[in-house]
């Protein structure tokens, strides 16, 4: 069933992404592209090469990911955004730990616990950890209090075995249109970074912006930025006021499983939610939510066949989905099947897709599953 799905990542496309944040961002300002996730579900391991050659930095979300990028050949800069605090004290959480260390990953820190636990986990193997100190500034999320950060930052500072060289925070609002709150973190941002001895351009590396604040928000720039769903051609919202000509990385593709004629008056799929008022003639493709084709697009979209717009009937089903030949008369089994388009104006785009879904690119990238080879394209 494997092959039966292919996503093209287009190689041509995430190099026209970076290259456009390049030239938007201020000269010496770095640009860090978010990997994790399997590269927002378009594959790492097909795909790091590609970003690695426009990137100064790579950033993740836990161990595992960083080890396989190392583990792929990358040898550059990677940030690891969760902390030390999924490992437990003790032998068990020290080497884990010391595996980062040892593979040059800098670590975010957020409390006193995990700064005494990769402290002792440096001096023990005689290395130096690089941490990077989250800041909560607004969002309620991950981060140290900013109003709390000066205390951390004392501690890691006369911690054996840990260097600190960088404090960040995250924005929560910077893909809307009112930029208010997002300027309030950015300002609490700045007085936490002072506070800390962290003012641009004496020794600390600042950064805040993601993808939203990189093309829409010049004051979180600071001395890097993280663009994360970006970097694979998509927009972080509708709202925004500034919207850069990104170009989308993903085709997704199937074949035509099977053609079958139905007379007028047929239902179809689970709970039969789809009535043919003619006779008509379906195909099955092999795609379903379990490939992370969601369920709720039943009804709501189309695939294209033939170069022709075939409309998906019936519910969504685990592995197939039923589409409408009528109008697609030469269809036939072993056909391609092009089930998400690159071209955003595309009714079967990723972001039109999200819409329907009522949700975002991200989910419907990252939900992409295990069953689709990933190849990169040109």
């Amino acid at each position: 069933m494997r092959d039966y799905l292919i996503a093209e990542i287009s190689s041509s496309a995430v190099r026209h992404n970076l290259q456009l944040f390049r030239r938007h961002i201020s000269e010496g300002t770095k640009l860090c592209a978010v990997v994790k996730a399997d590269c927002y579900g378009h594959g790492m391991a097909v795909l790091w090469e590609v970003i690695a050659g426009e990137a100064d930095w790579l950033a993740v979300a836990g161990p595992g990911e960083a080890i396989q990028l190392r583990d792929l050949g990358y040898k550059g800069e990677i940030l690891m955004f969760f902390s030390p605090c999924i490992y437990p004290p003790g032998p068990g959480g020290h080497e884990a730990v010391a595996e980062l260390i040892a593979r040059a990953v800098t670590l975010t820190l957020v409390s006193a616990a995990e700064a005494e636990l990769v402290g002792q986990a440096a001096a023990k193997g005689g290395m130096k950890a690089r941490i990077h100190v989250k800041i909560d500034t607004g969002m309620g999320r991950s981060g140290v209090p900013h109003t709390e950060s000066p205390s951390l930052i004392r501690q890691i500072r006369r911690t054996e075995g840990l260097q600190l060289t960088g404090l960040y925070t995250h924005l929560a609002t910077a893909d809307e249109a009112d930029k208010s709150d997002a300027l309030r973190q950015i300002d609490n941002f700045r007085q936490a970074a002072k506070a800390c001895g962290g003012v641009r351009g004496e020794g600390l590396m600042l950064h805040a912006a993601n993808s939203a604040g990189m093309i829409d928000l010049s004051e979180s720039h600071f001395d890097m930025v993280r663009t994360g769903i970006s970097v694979y051609g998509y927009q972080p919202s509708d709202q925004m006021h500034t919207h850069l000509p990104l170009r989308p990385a993903l085709r997704l593709t199937g074949r035509l499983m099977q053609t079958k004629d139905l007379p007028a008056g047929s239902r179809v799929g689970y709970g039969l939610t789809y009535t043919f008022d003619r006779p008509g003639r379906v195909g099955l493709v092999s795609v379903g939510y379990a490939d992370g084709y969601v369920r709720c697009l039943g009804n709501k979209t189309s695939v294209r066949v033939g170069g022709r717009d075939a409309p998906v009937r019936g519910r969504v089903s685990m592995d197939q989905i039923i589409v409408d030949l009528t109008d697609v008369p030469d269809g036939r089994v072993g056909d391609e099947v092009e089930i998400i388009s690159p071209d955003p104006a595309s009714r079967h785009s990723v972001e039109n897709l999200a819409r329907l879904a009522g949700t975002i690119p991200h989910e419907i990238t990252c939900g992409l599953g295990g069953r689709i080879r990933r190849v990169l394209a040109e």
